[in-house]
């Protein structure tokens, strides 16, 4: 039996890539001053700032939206029975395998596909589960990071997306 939830581990595996960007911001100013001059250094520091918080805010919102869907929330998966509970809100549900209908994945075009990623925001990832009863679960690569469940591909449903936002179904 595998229990998940939100962890520092999670956070930390989403939103690594902000860092190379953070180390980026640090030192670019410097090698533009140093290349160009003293003379518009607050320009360059401020260009710096501005071209970090453009990849900032989109990831930062991304991840909040994540943590509030699945904040509270406890993801367990037993392989041998395969079943699933989850409980979220208060309420636990359990379900195996046999009951789920549809398994929509959604990814960032680069995750997707193996290739290298581009954006902070390129490594977060969630699964719309859809049960045959009509009940979907909304699980964030905050809760299960890579959510990989040996389901018939035929009810796994891939869908690419540069902006991988948690929308409402």
């Amino acid at each position: 039996m595998f229990t998940y939830k939100i962890s520092f581990e999670h956070h930390f595996q989403n939103s690594w890539p902000i860092l190379i960007y953070l180390v980026g911001a640090f030192i670019l100013p410097f090698y533009i001053t140093k290349r160009f001059g003293s003379g518009d250094t607050w320009i360059f520091i401020i260009l710096t700032a501005t071209l970090f918080l453009m990849f900032f805010i989109p990831q930062l919102l991304v991840h909040i939206n994540y943590y509030t869907r699945n904040k509270a929330d406890i993801f367990f998966y037993d392989p041998s029975g395969q079943k699933i509970t989850i409980n979220h809100k208060g309420e636990s549900v359990s379900f195996s395998f046999n009951d789920i209908q549809l398994i929509k994945r959604f990814k960032s075009y680069p995750l997707a596909e193996n290739r290298m990623q581009w954006f902070p925001w390129d490594s977060y990832n969630y699964s719309v589960i859809r049960l045959k009863n009509g009940k979907e679960f909304i699980i964030t690569s905050l809760l299960v990071p890579n959510m990989g469940l040996p389901i018939a591909s035929g009810r796994i449903r891939l869908e690419k997306r540069f902006y991988p936002i948690v929308q409402d179904t």
